[in-house]
């Protein structure tokens, strides 16, 4: 049997199909057959390198920073980042704005200015936030430019995971014809050759990565096609100027979303429309299951308290076994 060499950081379980490392500032997770697994993973890996190299908000020479270091004026962008881009606004128009792509400015002020890891965990200086802030409403992007409103900075954190998870799972579909599972950071996407026949996923889902492990508190969600994400305030939590932050906000405050929910996850027809789901409930707070159930969205909330509420759809659907 001929085997390609893994890619470099990719650590790969061929007995298991499957394959794990870090990009975009985050785990990577891969799930496919054995034999597709060195192939899928290499070309997960180009795809995620291609979404870093034009939407990184981290990178000085990325796409999104020269359109953010040039606002006001149309800058030629690589098609991802058109695509990244459009996914963010038609978030933004479904929720009316509360998953907002121009919140760069507020991240950045409030310190969360480079890859989280570099990120300190208790900055006394204070945050130094923006007065008034460019719109979604005004960004202006077609197939080979983008123009940043002046006032704003793009941060496509919200989306911009998921929209990797599914251009990297559809790309291993299109190519190698396999069944697949991409998890970027908590956005997963299941995509396959055949709808009628998918391949079913456990998934396991918990307030952070970190508490796996140790046993925290989890669920275990069977996915087999489409799109599943968790948003969390547990993770990317840091201090400024006395005030704890988180990477979620609510664009209606310019401040970190404070309702009821440590975590959502949600189900949908791909990694974008789950996230937006768990994102604009972690931000909408008390208002989130209504906002949901009118949406038929399926979905599970965990407040700070441990209590969980599931709507209709995620009722029905069965999907998940407490541990």
């Amino acid at each position: 049997m001929t085997s390609v060499a893994p890619a470099p950081g990719v650590r790969l379980d061929p007995r298991h199909g499957a394959a794990s490392w870090h990009a975009l500032g985050t785990y990577v997770e891969l799930r496919t057959s054995s034999a597709a697994l060195d192939a899928a993973a290499r070309l997960v890996v180009d795809v995620l390198d291609e979404v870093d190299a034009a939407c990184s908000r981290f990178r000085p020479d990325s796409d999104l920073s020269v359109a953010n270091a040039r606002p006001g004026r149309p800058v030629a962008v690589s098609p991802v980042l058109v695509g990244a881009v459009r996914v963010a606004l038609e978030a933004a128009v479904e929720t009316s704005g509360l998953v907002d792509p121009t919140l760069g400015e507020v991240l950045r002020g409030a310190g969360y200015d480079r890859t989280f890891t570099l990120v300190p965990s208790d900055d006394p200086s204070p945050a130094a936030l923006p007065g008034a802030r460019g719109s979604w409403r005004d960004v202006v992007v077609d197939d080979a430019a983008l123009c940043v409103p002046v006032g704003a900075a793009l941060d496509l954190g919200a989306t911009g995971k998921a929209y990797a998870a599914d251009l990297a799972a559809l790309t291993v579909v299109e190519e190698l014809g396999v069944d697949v599972l991409v998890n970027v950071g908590g956005d997963l996407r299941v995509a396959g050759p055949d709808p009628q026949a998918p391949t079913r996923y456990p998934v396991v889902v918990g307030h952070s990565r970190e508490d796996l492990p140790g046993g925290g508190a989890s669920t275990t969600v069977v996915v087999a096609d489409g799109g599943l994400a968790t948003s969390s305030v547990s993770a990317r939590r840091w201090r400024r100027g006395g005030r704890q932050w988180h990477h979620l906000v609510d664009p209606r405050t310019g401040g970190p979303a404070d309702g009821p929910w440590r975590t959502v996850t949600a189900l949908g027809h791909s990694a974008v429309a789950a996230n937006t789901a768990s994102t604009v409930a972690v931000v909408l707070g008390t208002d989130a299951v209504p906002w949901l159930t009118a949406r038929g969205v399926a979905a599970r909330l965990v407040a700070h308290d441990g209590t969980v509420t599931r709507t209709p759809a995620w009722a029905a659907a069965g999907l998940e076994e407490d541990r």
